[in-house]
């Protein structure tokens, strides 16, 4: 009895202590730049930056630094995406929403609340081409693109009908066989959106196997086990009913206008559930920190323009430069210990 109940408490405790950390380098291009972290619950729109999406945003520091960390995650595993932009003023313009900004870099991981990651510049100093870590399926999904795009380049360079034949069919398979060497269910769903998407080149061939491999139909019971009522089940779901699965049991594939419903209430309930998490832990932090008794004049007066006005508004505001209201905000965020913009409200909200 007495080595349960410690069994209990040991389980409990490092549930209560768990923490994530994500942090990373970048090259001089991102100086200055806000590094954004999102949930990825839709593989098909993982190349979208979507606003609501989004968990945490962290500027990156003077040396080319920037940190994500805290308890808001899941204890289960989702894919998770950081991305990185100059485009600090307005991160809901169209270019970001249809991926188009220039200026920006991405990757997606899989992680947990659990999981510290981080994500140095590769030998080319270049940024998100390299993952450090201890477990494998953080590497998963980078690795997975990698294999993808070498199997693409292997098309350019094909000579005849039977060459690109050989490539469709050895595309898929391939990709099968190497995200089942992750050991996880999303590393594997990742690769499916890649061979299955109707605009896949190999999408003949992989609709010629889904007919008779039972592949497919493992990984159904294998997302149903570990990712039961998860959006990633559906979308699995919806794409086997698209494509005709044969193995599909009917009863539990949902009408198109049932998944949209479903989809659309889990993403906001995740939503909701994750920013009302971050604002209550926020909310306490922040009620502790009298903001005019560790904020200079001049940091103050910055710091009650930032509810309702941009960097360069602050600016003109104060008769300074954007350099300077910059360096007043990184002062302001260390200070206070809060992250983004959207923590200020709370220093103003009354009781």
């Amino acid at each position: 009895m007495q080595k349960l109940l410690l069994t209990l408490f040991l389980c409990f405790s490092s549930i209560a202590n768990a923490q994530f950390i994500f942090s990373g380098k970048v090259n001089a291009d991102f100086q200055d730049a806000t590094a954004y972290l999102s949930i990825v619950d839709d593989c098909n729109k993982k190349s979208l930056f979507i606003t609501e999406a989004i968990l945490m945003e962290a500027p990156v520091d003077s040396v080319g630094s920037f940190n994500f960390q805290g308890t808001i995650l899941d204890q289960k595993n989702k894919i998770y995406k950081i991305h990185i932009d100059k485009c600090n003023e307005n991160v809901t313009d169209f270019k970001h929403l249809m991926n188009h900004c220039d200026a920006s870099r991405e990757i997606l991981f899989i992680a947990n609340v659990n999981d510290s990651i981080f994500f140095p510049l590769n030998d080319l100093e270049q940024v998100f081409c390299t993952v450090s870590t201890k477990k494998s399926y953080h590497n998963a999904l980078l690795e997975i693109d990698d294999l993808h795009e070498k199997l693409f380049a292997d098309l350019q360079f094909s000579k005849s009908d039977l060459q690109r034949h050989t490539i469709y069919k050895n595309h898929f398979l391939s990709l099968q066989k190497f995200a089942k060497t992750f050991h996880e269910p999303l590393a594997e769903l990742y690769a499916f959106q890649l061979y299955a998407d109707e605009k896949s080149f190999s999408r003949t061939a992989y609709l010629k196997d889904l007919k008779k491999s039972n592949y497919y139909k493992e990984l159904l019971l294998q997302l149903k086990k570990k990712y039961p009522k998860s959006t990633y089940l559906t979308n699995y779901q919806y794409a086997l009913k698209r494509d005709k699965h044969p193995f599909l049991d009917k009863s539990a594939v949902f009408s198109k206008k049932t998944l949209f419903i479903v989809l659309f209430i889990s993403l906001l309930i995740n939503v909701l559930f994750f920013y009302k998490q971050f604002q209550s832990k926020n909310k306490i932090k922040h009620k502790e920190v009298d903001y005019k008794k560790v904020l200079t004049n001049q940091e103050q007066k910055v710091f009650e323009l930032m509810l309702s006005q941009s960097n360069k508004e602050i600016a003109a505001s104060l008769f300074v430069s954007v350099s300077t209201v910059k360096t007043h905000i990184n002062n302001i965020y260390s200070k206070l210990g809060i992250a983004s913009r959207r923590e200020i409200e709370h220093f103003f909200n009354a009781d």
